[in-house]
């Protein structure tokens, strides 16, 4: 057996391995929606009968809609503010003069680095003495602590991808620095704020530890509802309100990857 044969082979048992790995993670997941049409009262699968009322009632029942409504709320704003702060430091850190740039980059992402449990206790004894335990405010701040890394890494990537000399050249043809951010580097990174846009968006959509320590009692966001069911009572409706959180993961997938092949045909074009 030559040489290419042996590594044809390693790469189909290596294909196979990554296949199963990606097949038992994503079981659970999928098991979700059928179990979330049963007519019975508790979790079964294989699911007994086919039912919608578990849908109707995360759509209809307040309990699962306000926390939804303000999981929403609460997401967008903590994206627009992860977007904002995390492309001003991007283009500081990348085309910036600063003293120290390593560790400013390696202090923006450091959330990322330290365990959030970690964070959360140390954000809630800040916010205690702030008052701001159980506000819009000190959750959209508390989350754009984890969104902002995410944005600084996507849209750092993109800045070191294209070509500095567009910059340099609208800078030379009379354009302000203003001017040439809005016109040049923006639509250049503009699919990479998008990417930054929906990471964030998932993950404080997603986040469930930095909820439980700031949430405080007149509030409640979608997974701390669902955590609260799974604790004292599984319900289907858990399973319904799985149902839509992948559903749309699945659409945010597609319409990226639909963005993506729209500014690609629009790049060629150009």
């Amino acid at each position: 057996m030559n040489h290419e044969s042996k590594l044809g082979i390693a790469k189909i048992l290596l294909g196979m391995l990554v296949t199963l790995v990606f097949i038992f993670l994503v079981i659970p997941t999928i098991l979700a929606v059928p179990m979330s049409f049963t007519e019975t009262r508790y979790l079964a699968f294989p699911p007994e009968g086919f039912s919608l009322q578990w849908h109707r009632q995360f759509f209809t029942d307040r309990k699962w809609i306000e926390p939804t409504i303000f999981s929403l709320k609460l997401a967008s704003i903590t994206t627009v503010v992860s977007l904002i702060i995390g492309t001003m430091a991007s283009l500081a850190l990348v085309r910036g003069i600063l003293p120290g740039k390593r560790i400013l980059q390696l202090f923006f992402l450091s959330p990322m680095m330290v365990p959030l449990i970690v964070t959360a206790f140390a954000v809630y004894g800040v916010f205690a003495a702030l008052r701001l335990i159980g506000t819009l405010p000190g959750m959209v701040i508390a989350h754009s602590i984890i969104g902002i890394p995410y944005v600084i890494l996507v849209i750092t990537a993109n800045l070191y991808r294209f070509d500095l000399s567009l910059e340099l050249a609208a800078r030379n043809l009379g354009a302000n620095a203003f001017k040439t951010f809005m016109y040049v580097t923006l639509p250049l990174i503009r699919p990479g704020i998008i990417a930054a846009g929906v990471f964030c968006f998932i993950e404080s959509l997603d986040e469930l530890v930095l909820v439980l320590f700031l949430i405080g009692t007149t509030k409640m966001t979608l997974p701390l509802r669902m955590f609260a069911e799974i604790e004292f009572r599984i319900t289907p409706t858990v399973a319904a309100a799985s149902t839509v959180f992948i559903i749309a993961a699945i659409g945010t997938i597609i319409a990226l990857s639909f963005i993506e092949k729209k500014e690609e045909t629009i790049g060629f074009k150009e």
